[in-house]
């Protein structure tokens, strides 16, 4: 694949435009609301609307940022716009709260405003506002809680986007027949048109799937046991139909329910993209589907919907490649190294790749055949003692990193890292100490339930803070104009 290509394989907003336009969305509303003819209410009743107004753009604007837009993740890569999905879900659901709080108010006298509160979600009028918050309530919980519920991955991921279906259709409802600023025409427009405007977009991504299963018929042709629960799964297309993808890009795979569009699961590419018609990637045994990888049958029809992601090798702009894959992370890592070593790349590359046991690592003789076409040097770690010469102690720590790094300038290298979360934490955090320069290191995350946070993601999460801050403040200006 050409450099052009994956240069392609970037294409999307920066992310300074991107928060720009969410501020601008969110604000829209309210700039239509204040050049209209309705006269301001009193302090409470604007503030109500206000909070009422941004908390309602936020909730359906979160249709579109759940990563599956190349337009939106493009360039800052798809685990941003999902970290940014679900930090903005509890802020929404603050500014939605504080709605009907502050349109009860004044609270000089709590027991009154507690009657008008309650009247207000008992009463018949506004049940479809009161629906609504149930199901926000209801789609953040069982976010949150998701790793703990007795329910299936698809099972949950299919309830979760047709209740947020549900909650755009209230929400625009809701805004059109009680929103006093709403019942004027431009603003009255502004919410159909941005109901349909990201409804549109999720409703393509799943009408496109029976396409695609006609154009490419995909199939399983191998499953390869690599480790313990470590598996390769081989699929090849029915119909020679080749998929353009790059390297460290994943996909959405469904062996199980094939024709069910949201019953699939995403894995990276751990093959380099060839003529694109014979795909490969590691899956690691974690529950639900994956635990059935293995019984995969030879043959088996597989719906696929791909690529999606920005972890490529256009990422890679430095005079030296640092790879390193943690467990079942190391999957894009060896996409990413088998296509370096297809188009013959010339910059030094290091690759670092660990798990937790013996058992668990990918025999590193797997790799030989790619480093070998490179001018490369590879690091395995376990983290336990070991026999096995080719071997190293981990976890991963700066002595291994500042050994790999040797005879090159930390601060012209590029790293791209996948795997554990506390994992990436600690090696972006030693890299940059080192001297690599924190927008040279690369790493999808998606989970920060752990709580470690690197440099790196603490500048993402101000990023993040600035958007929702310039939303509340263009909520308050409305309010005290």
């Amino acid at each position: 694949m050409s450099e052009t290509t994956h240069a392609r394989r970037m294409a999307g907003l920066p992310g300074w435009v991107l928060g720009v336009l969410y501020v601008g969305i969110v604000a829209l509303p309210l700039l239509l609301a204040a050049l209209g003819d309705v006269e301001p209410f009193d302090i409470w009743a604007e503030l109500a609307a206000a909070t009422g107004i941004a908390g309602g753009v936020m909730m359906l604007l979160q249709l579109v940022s759940s990563g599956r837009f190349e337009t939106l993740s493009g360039r800052i890569g798809i685990d941003v716009t999902m970290g940014f999905h679900k930090w903005a879900a509890p802020i929404a659901l603050v500014l939605v709260l504080l709605h009907p709080l502050l349109l009860v108010g004044p609270w000089d006298d709590p027991a009154r405003s507690a009657q008008r509160l309650w009247a207000m979600f008992t009463g018949e009028r506004l049940r479809d506002g009161v629906a609504a918050l149930v199901i926000l309530l209801a789609i953040i919980g069982l976010g949150i809680f998701r790793e703990k519920l007795p329910v299936r991955y698809e099972v949950w991921r299919a309830t979760h986007a047709l209740m947020a279906l549900a909650l755009v259709i209230l929400t625009v409802v809701h805004a059109r027949a009680h929103g006093i600023y709403a019942a004027e025409p431009l603003s009255g427009a502004f919410w159909i048109a941005l109901g349909i405007a990201v409804v549109a977009p999720m409703l393509w991504v799943y009408a496109r799937k029976p396409r695609d299963l006609a154009r490419h018929r995909w199939r399983v042709s191998g499953v390869r046991r690599l480790a313990h629960k470590l598996w390769e799964l081989t699929l090849t297309s029915g119909t020679g139909t080749p998929l353009r993808y790059a390297a460290g890009q994943f996909a959405w795979i469904n062996a199980t329910h094939r024709h069910v569009p949201l019953a699939d699961n995403p894995f990276s590419f751990s093959s380099a993209p060839g003529d694109g018609t014979r795909l490969q990637f590691i899956i690691q045994e974690a529950g639900d589907f994956t635990d059935t990888v293995g019984d995969l049958p030879e043959g088996r029809p597989v719906a696929l919907d791909a690529p999606h992601g920005s972890f490529t090798a256009a990422r890679l702009d430095g005079d030296a490649i640092v790879l390193v894959g943690g467990g079942v992370g190391v999957a894009p890592i060896v996409g990413i190294l088998a296509d370096l070593a297809a188009r013959g790349e010339t910059r030094p590359v290091r690759l670092i790749y660990a798990a937790r046991d013996r058992a668990s690592l990918i025999d590193p003789a797997e790799f030989e055949p790619m480093l070998a076409q490179l001018d490369a040097r590879a690091l395995y770690l376990v983290d336990e003692d070991t026999d096995d010469p080719r071997l190293g102690r981990g976890p991963i720590g700066a002595a291994h990193l500042r050994d790999m790094l040797d005879g090159i300038d930390p601060a012209r290298a590029s790293a791209l890292l996948c795997g554990p979360g506390a994992m990436m934490v600690a090696v972006t955090d030693t890299l940059n100490d080192i001297g690599v320069p924190l927008d040279n290191i690369e790493y999808e995350r998606f989970d920060y339930s752990d709580g470690a946070q690197s440099r790196k993601d603490r500048r993402i999460l101000t990023r993040f803070r600035l958007t929702g801050a310039a939303v509340a403040l263009a909520a308050l200006i409305f309010a005290l104009r």
